[in-house]
């Protein structure tokens, strides 16, 4: 198929879509350069011509990934490679793609012929760290320690799509079935780390050791438990891994569900749920859901998504005990009440797995790494445990889109990549979905001291913006994702309109990029 237009149809700096029979085709022009994509953002499938372009960046509308505009790479996750490209022939104003001409991507040279690295983790920064370092022509040996008796794979899905349904277990694979085989990784499932010896350069498994030029410590975070009387009754349910999440489907049809915990993971899993149960109460100890994201005006908007679906609430409530003969019948309250549970699922938090970092943990377990994520010389922390510079300063983030950043920008730094992207130029950002609505949130906010809000969260179409010291720091949002994408190029630019502005009345914020 042959995609034919003009030269005017595209604007100097900007982007357009096209489209050839059932194939979407995004055209980037700069000048007289006219360059051709896939149109379609290989991680979801949104339309980037839907999204924003910010110079040479290509940001999705949905989940942010980043491509840039000149040959179509990766520039930020959460996609796993860049776009397709295609030649573009130029006759005067009239310009064709041949869609069976692609140009394929320059092949790195090879680097690190005689280097190790060792990845402790096989979540997504683990994952996303071995990815880069093969796309970046990395030639030494990786060697992948998971604990888990599975290959990497989408953890996102797990509360979402694979719980209900809509996705199945052989569809979560990162990269595919033979994604290690076909990158060359030393995948080692099922593998307890016991000893990291940084002086050594030595990792410690059960009566072996491998040596190593490179280490990334991936090992995440474990869920949070109840210190409750009852806590050792059968019945109760984390969601973290795979095997949480297959058990949690198995047992949950035609059962009454109790979720412990208002925020993202026990909310997605209740949308994800209801469907098949006899019914779902959520139990949270805060005035409103998702209450140190949003505040309670858009928590009782996301809220109603629910109710209507059936779920049921208690907020402002303490759980006390659990209640049952060998395996949980009941929830009781610390106002007296007591909730029928034939199944409860605990979403209460998570705590940083750094026992191999131990001595570089601070207090509350994380470990504080610099800009390339370098926790010790030749010693990287990424993912849960990383406390880790932003463009908005320190922070540990539990969110799948930083622990991919981080994973990239840790083995930019072993390649010594001129492509490398240091954590504080990049943006934290996380996006939540429930009953088909997606809320997304770009940046941090300490607190919900000093917001404003855009539309009308009832109507799920506003933004809500977050200030401190006068600037925005944080907004979330649903249906204006193009201005929440142009929210983010804008943090990365210490461009963000300032408070007084915001509150003077909608603008674009897209139109601010130009």
């Amino acid at each position: 198929m042959t995609l034919n237009f003009k030269a005017s149809d595209v604007t100097d700096g900007g982007m357009h879509t096209f489209e050839v029979g059932d194939q979407k085709v995004l055209v980037t022009r700069d000048g007289e350069d006219f360059r051709a994509f896939d149109a379609l953002c290989p991680h979801a499938g949104a339309d980037l011509g839907e999204g924003v372009r910010c110079g040479s960046r290509i940001v999705c509308p949905w989940h942010h990934a980043t491509f840039h505009a000149g040959d179509g790479s990766l520039i930020e996750p959460p996609a796993l490679e860049g776009l397709k490209r295609y030649r573009v022939k130029r006759d005067g104003e009239s310009l064709s793609v041949d869609l069976d001409e692609e140009i394929k991507p320059q092949t790195p040279e090879p680097s690190h012929e005689d280097h190790h690295t060792v990845i402790i983790g096989g979540g997504a920064s683990g994952f996303m760290a071995a990815q880069t370092l093969r796309d970046g022509g990395y030639a030494g040996k990786i060697t992948m320690l998971t604990a888990e008796n599975r290959a990497p794979y989408d953890r996102t899905a797990l509360s979402k799509a694979y719980l209900s349904g809509k996705k199945p277990a052989d569809k979560l694979a990162l990269g595919g079935a033979d994604w290690a085989q076909k990158n060359r990784i030393d995948l080692r499932e099922g593998v307890k780390v016991t000893k990291l010896d940084r002086d050594a350069r030595k990792v410690h498994l059960d009566g072996e050791s491998l040596g190593f030029d490179a280490v990334i410590v991936a090992t995440g975070a474990t869920p949070n438990t109840l210190d409750i009387p009852g806590a050792e009754l059968d019945g109760q349910y984390q969601l973290r891994s795979f095997r949480d999440a297959e058990q949690l489907k198995d047992a949950a049809q035609g059962k009454h569900i109790v979720v412990i915990g208002s925020s993202f993971i026990g909310l997605e899993a209740a949308s994800s749920l209801v469907e098949g149960a006899a019914s779902v109460t959520v139990i949270g100890q805060d005035a409103e859901i998702m209450s140190r994201a949003l505040t309670p005006k858009v928590g009782r908007a996301v809220r109603k998504l629910h109710e209507d679906k059936g779920v049921k609430f208690h907020l402002n409530a303490e759980v006390t005990a659990m209640e049952g003969s060998g395996k949980v019948e009941a929830v009781r309250l610390k106002s007296g009440e007591t909730v029928k549970a034939d199944l409860v699922l605990l979403g209460i938090g998570v705590k940083p797995n750094s026992d191999l970092l131990a001595d570089l943990a601070n207090e509350k377990g994380a470990v504080p790494v610099d800009a390339e994520l370098r926790a010790a010389p030749n010693v990287y922390a990424v993912g849960d445990i990383a406390l880790a510079p932003t463009v908005l300063g320190e922070m540990r983030v539990e969110h799948w889109r930083v622990a991919l950043q981080e994973g990239m920008t840790a083995a930019q730094s072993i390649l010594k990549s001129s492509d490398l992207e240091p954590m504080d130029r990049r943006v934290p950002f996380f996006w939540t979905q429930q009953y088909g609505k997606s809320l997304r949130y770009v940046g941090h906010a300490e607190n919900l001291d000093d917001t404003h809000i855009w539309g009308n969260p009832d109507e799920l179409k506003f933004i809500e913006f977050a200030f401190k010291d006068g600037q925005a720091v944080a907004a979330s949002g649903m249906g204006m994702d193009k201005d929440l994408a142009a929210f983010e190029e804008l943090l990365l630019l210490g461009r963000v309109p300032g408070t007084e502005e915001i509150r003077k009345g909608e603008f674009s914020l897209v139109g601010r990029l130009e």
